[in-house]
């Protein structure tokens, strides 16, 4: 029974952790934390959204290569609404009509170090190792993919704010 109760404490405690961050509740943490980011992310998407009152004028910035003001602005906030609020759908319709999973290269490999590995005599330890592994490279991947999309949500915000004039 001590077991199902820490795991609804912990559920729970990061349900609320989410919470703080959609709701810019100053939660801090580490600046190595993945929540962090998330949190840097959030607050920076937040704060264009307040900026770009008139997302259409977005379609006046010039373009750098194929980067679409317009479609940036969009993708980021559907990307926030994502990550605080995900429906848990494991499948979406990717650019070319093609059906794309979204379970990572994590989950199918404790999926498979759960099941057979095909190594006899290997142990639980060793599949959660190697999950772990797993894990720690996926968020290191995660936690660069969000810095990138905060500057690109910073750039767009004091773009925009040059466009129409106002205090940069």
């Amino acid at each position: 029974m001590s077991f199902n109760t820490d795991i609804s404490t912990k559920l729970e405690n990061s349900r609320n952790t989410l919470r703080k961050i959609a709701r810019h509740d100053g939660t801090d943490f580490s600046k190595q934390s993945i929540l962090h980011d998330m949190d840097k992310f959030v607050k920076m998407v937040n704060t264009m959204d307040e900026t770009v009152l008139v997302p259409s004028r977005l379609m006046n910035l010039p373009q750098d290569g194929e980067d679409d003001p317009f479609n940036m602005f969009a993708m980021l906030n559907d990307l926030k609404t994502e990550l605080l609020w995900s429906s848990g759908d494991t499948e979406e319709i990717g650019e070319r009509g093609r059906r794309v999973s979204d379970i990572s290269d994590t989950e199918s490999d404790a999926s498979s170090a759960a099941g057979d590995s095909g190594i006899e005599g290997e142990d639980e330890r060793e599949s959660a190792a190697r999950a772990a592994a797993a894990c720690r490279r996926h968020l290191r991947g995660l936690r660069h993919s969000l810095r990138q999309l905060t500057a690109a949500a910073a750039q767009l915000t004091r773009s925009y704010q040059e466009e129409v004039g106002a205090p940069v």
